[in-house]
C-alpha cells in the first residue's frame, strides 16, 4: 500500500540509480516514453531541468543532482511513513536498510544470514535494502536515517548512536606464493625485516601490530577484495581477517605470518540510532542477529 508517494519523483529516482531511462523501464515496468513524459512533467513542475538525455548518454544537472537527494530522502521517509501506520494493525512491513562492511558474511559469530533467514521467516511484506560501505560511512547513514541498522567495526563510537558488542575479528598479516618472503623460515621473519617490504592496508582499519606499530602504507584500499588483489600481485604484504583469508591459505597461495606478535583483532558491534523510535521490523532484526550470535 502506498500512503505517501509521488508517481515523477519516484521515476526521477528509478532513473537514476539504473543510470538512465533504458534500465529505468524494466525496474518501473514502464516504457521509455512513459519514463520521458514523467521526467518532463517533472522539469516543468519543477521549473528546472533535471537531467540531460541524448546521443551523449544520461546525466544529471548541477540542480539535478541535488533534486536527486532531496527526492531519495522524501520517498524513504514517505516508506518508512507507510509502514509506521500500517504496523499499527500488526503488519510488519516497510523499509529495513542494513549497512554492513565487506566480507562479513564469513566471520563467526555473527552469523548474518542466519538472522536474515530467521528475519524473513515470518510473514511480513519488507523491502530489505544492504549497504556495503565503511564504518565512516555507515555512521552518517545511521545518523542521516539512510541506514536502520549497521554492524561493523565502529573504533569511533558517537553518542547519537547505541552499540552492541557482537564478536571479535581476528587479523593477520599475509603474502602470497610470489613474494620474496614466502619460502624464508618462521624462524627468520622479524618484525623489521617485514618493514622492508611494502605493505597495503585498509583506509579505515589502519594495521595496528605489537612489534610493528602502525607502518605507513605503500597502498590504500576501500575493501579486502582489493586488498587480496594487491597481496596476489606478489609485491606487497597486506592485512585480511583470517576467517576470510582461509581459502587462499588452504589452497597455498598465501602465507599467514603466524607469530602473535603479527595478530590483532577488531571488535564488531551492532549499531542503531539512539533517539530513533524504532520500528517493529527493526527491532525483530536487531533481535535475530544477537540470537544468530550466539548460535
Amino acid at each position: 500500500m502506498k500512503l505517501l508517494r509521488n508517481t515523477l519523483l519516484e521515476t526521477f529516482v528509478s532513473v537514476v540509480e539504473c543510470g538512465g531511462f533504458t534500465d529505468a523501464q524494466f525496474a518501473l515496468g514502464v516504457t521509455q516514453s512513459a519514463i520521458s513524459i514523467r521526467i518532463r512533467d517533472l522539469e516543468a513542475a519543477l521549473g528546472y531541468k533535471v537531467c540531460e538525455r541524448g546521443r551523449a548518454g544520461f546525466r544529471l544537472t548541477e540542480r539535478g543532482e541535488i533534486a536527486y537527494q532531496k527526492a531519495r530522502d522524501i520517498l524513504r521517509s514517505a516508506r518508512d511513513f507507510d509502514a509506521e501506520l500500517l504496523e499499527l494493525r500488526d503488519v510488519i512491513t516497510g523499509d529495513l536498510r542494513i549497512g554492513v562492511v565487506d566480507t562479513i558474511n564469513t566471520l563467526p559469530g555473527i552469523g548474518l544470514s542466519d538472522a536474515i533467514k530467521r528475519f524473513l521467516s515470518r510473514p511480513n511484506d519488507v523491502r530489505l535494502e544492504i549497504c556495503v560501505a565503511s564504518p565512516t560511512d555507515l555512521t552518517q547513514g545511521l545518523i542521516s536515517g539512510d541506514l536502520h541498522v549497521a554492524i561493523a567495526p565502529f573504533r569511533n563510537q558517537i553518542s547519537e548512536l547505541n552499540y552492541t558488542k557482537l564478536c571479535t575479528e581476528e587479523h593477520r598479516l599475509y603474502c602470497s606464493t610470489s613474494h620474496p618472503l614466502f619460502e624464508v623460515p618462521r624462524s627468520a621473519i622479524k618484525p623489521d625485516a617485514l618493514l622492508r617490504f611494502p605493505m597495503c592496508q585498509l583506509a579505515y582499519d589502519l594495521m595496528v601490530a605489537p612489534d610493528l606499530g602502525s607502518p605507513e602504507p605503500k597502498a590504500v584500499v576501500a575493501n579486502m577484495e582489493a586488498m587480496a588483489m594487491l597481496i596476489e600481485s606478489g609485491h606487497y604484504l597486506g592485512t585480511l581477517p583470517t576467517h576470510f583469508a582461509a581459502r587462499w591459505v588452504e589452497e597455498g597461495q598465501f602465507r599467514e605470518f603466524e607469530s602473535n606478535e603479527l595478530c590483532w583483532n577488531s571488535t564488531f558491534y551492532l549499531a542503531t540510532r539512539r533517539t530513533q523510535v524504532h520500528r517493529h521490523a527493526v527491532e525483530l532484526f536487531v533481535k535475530d542477529v544477537n540470537i544468530a550470535g550466539r548460535a
